[in-house]
């Protein structure tokens, strides 16, 4: 699965094992690092790593091995997100209720402002047809 022919090839592969594992490559970085060294990165230890790929696509070799990895448990048909420590999102059930909050809160919003802006093109006479529906 190229990405572009441009790319690294260890760019690609990185970029092809976050696909296959749906997470970012800021998670794949961590996730990698995770494996390689036995333990989470410590804080500031990850920022330069992910900026050296992100600006000069320097792929570290434990990112490198991990998204080899993930590539060929892919190609043998045996990929299992959850044996690689990638988790499913956590609280499903609350971010879609946070997701309809927030839905039901720009639909109002919008309403608002639509309802504001007939009002105030009412006022100020801009021109003598209706701007927003429903017009009469």
């Amino acid at each position: 699965m190229a990405f572009d022919e441009n790319i690294a090839p260890d760019v690609d592969s990185v970029l092809t094992a976050t696909a296959l594992l749906d997470i970012t490559e800021w998670d794949f970085f961590n996730l990698a690092y995770n494996r390689w060294h036995g333990e989470p990165a410590a804080e500031g230890i990850m920022e330069p790593i992910f900026a050296a790929y992100m600006f000069d696509d320097i792929v570290p070799p434990w990112a490198r091995h991990f998204s080899r990895l993930v590539e060929r448990l892919y190609r043998r048909g045996v990929l299992d997100r959850a044996a690689l420590g990638v988790e499913r999102l956590p609280s499903s059930a609350q971010m879609v209720g946070r997701g309809m909050r927030y839905s039901v809160l720009i639909a109002a919003i919008l309403t608002a402002l639509i309802v504001v802006a007939e009002f105030l093109a009412q006022i100020v006479k801009i021109g003598e047809r209706c701007f927003f529906p429903p017009c009469y």
